[in-house]
């Protein structure tokens, strides 16, 4: 497996110093002149970075099937590609072991990304949600939910006045 693991990081390595090419766009005027970078995030196509790079998702082995070690260096491998790509993973939580960051970048391989060389794109993989963000316990949103269950920020649940009979169906606590 460390020669196959080898050889991955050395094809993302010849990636990362390649010039990705660039979509086709044309800039209409004025904006061609007065902000380009907006007219590049306006015209360039959302493609998966497999596409962007021709890298299929299949090439990376499974993460159950390396070490820490081989984790880590395809992670940087994979980070060199980013930054060809003009990529910056802006949520990577701090903290996060290096195989469980691996098994995030290879499953998102397929995200739809933009490659704007102009000004770059910002990658946003925490979906927000702690039941279904890839990063699991070590994303700021499963704290944050936690956090907000302990300190009592759920609306109170009404009670029913025992001394009213006649309460609504809107005060049921059920």
């Amino acid at each position: 497996m460390q020669r196959y693991v080898e050889q991955v990081i050395e094809d993302l390595e010849n990636i990362a110093s390649q010039n990705i090419q660039e979509a086709y766009i044309e800039v209409p005027p004025p904006l061609d002149e007065i902000m380009p970078d907006v007219g590049e995030l306006a015209l360039v196509p959302f493609k998966p970075i497999s596409e962007w790079t021709g890298v299929d998702f299949e090439v990376f082995p499974e993460m159950w099937r390396l070490s820490y070690d081989q984790c880590e260096a395809l992670n940087k491998a994979i980070f060199k590609v980013y930054d060809n790509l003009k990529l910056l993973l802006i949520d990577k939580p701090d903290g996060i072991p290096e195989d469980w960051l691996y098994e995030v970048l290879v499953s998102n391989w397929d995200y739809p990304v933009q490659y704007l060389p102009s000004s770059g794109m910002d990658l946003e993989l925490c979906s927000g949600d702690w039941k279904t963000c890839d990063y699991g316990e070590y994303c700021a949103c499963a704290k944050a939910d936690y956090y907000d269950e302990i300190e009592g920020d759920e609306p109170p649940i009404k009670s029913i006045d025992s001394k009213d009979n006649g309460a609504s169906l809107d005060e049921c606590p059920f």
